[in-house]
């Protein structure tokens, strides 16, 4: 999963090596947090939020059946 965040913040956006993942795993619980630079979020997120929310369908399809995966994209500012 975070292989394909990679991939995806290095399709979108102009500094892909600014960005930062992190990984939670509690439980069948994964939670990723996305950190990019505030001028690049726009590019992430999508208007009114339906490129993230893809984004976040995307990675649960590709779970597991047993996992639940949630996707928080945050601004390193």
């Amino acid at each position: 999963m975070r292989t394909f965040l990679e991939f995806i913040a290095h399709a979108l956006l102009d500094d892909p090596s600014s960005v930062q993942i992190k990984e939670i795993r509690r439980g069948p619980v994964v939670k990723y947090f996305m950190k990019v630079p505030r001028a690049e979020m726009g590019r992430l997120i999508g208007r009114d939020g339906h490129l993230a929310e893809a984004i976040r369908q995307v990675m649960r399809a590709a779970a597991p059946p047993h996992r639940k995966v949630d996707l928080r994209i945050e601004s390193l500012d």
